[in-house]
């Protein structure tokens, strides 16, 4: 029997359309640099080697400090805490409703930097966890504190604090700043 030919272009045509329709659902993604504090964002600035402006830096720094006072988990006692976030990775801190007793907190171990397509830059604060990653308020968790990686942009518009409170189970590994990440000089993972 005799193929017939006259139904290549329309095979060609969806398997074309299939492929635009896939690339049109892959998740957008941004360049981010995590720093393990504020000196190290401006060291790499002083030198030209960061992305961003020491300015931006202290801006950066800012915004993930005030997150993690703001929004950041608060447990009633240490063991709690440690249990989430690793020994000696917890801090007290003050009582939000201003009652008495202690509160405490995990300590802010990094922050990660990214630029929006506008040039416009986003931060988002890192957190121990107690597997020794570390970890975003929506749970995006990384390998290192310090490095440069491409991740999705929901890392940045992600603000629910579900990757604070439950590290283990709300974390999307990435895979960054660790397996994939180029070297700037920090830790490797």
């Amino acid at each position: 029997m005799k193929r017939s030919r006259n139904f290549r272009p329309l095979t060609i045509g969806l398997i074309g359309a299939s492929a635009f329709a896939l690339a049109a659902c892959k998740e957008e993604t941004e360049q981010a640099t995590a720093y393990p504090d504020l000196s190290a964002c401006l060291a790499d600035a002083s030198r030209g080697s960061a992305p961003v402006t020491e300015e931006q830096c202290r801006v950066a720094y800012a915004q993930a400090l005030q997150t993690v006072n703001d929004s950041g988990p608060k447990y009633d006692a240490l063991a709690a805490c440690e249990e989430q976030h690793g020994v000696g990775n917890c801090q007290q801190a003050e009582n939000p409703g201003g009652g008495m007793g202690s509160m405490f907190m995990p300590l802010l171990t990094g922050f990660l930097l990214g630029k929006m397509m506008g040039g416009g830059m986003m931060s988002q604060p890192l957190t121990p966890t107690k597997n020794g990653t570390f970890t975003t308020p929506g749970g995006t968790q990384f390998n290192n504190n310090r490095g440069v990686a491409t991740v999705p942009t929901s890392t940045f518009t992600n603000k629910s604090t579900a990757g604070w409170n439950n590290a283990q189970s709300a974390a999307r590994s990435t895979g960054g700043f660790g397996s994939t990440m180029k070297s700037t000089g920090g830790v490797g993972g």
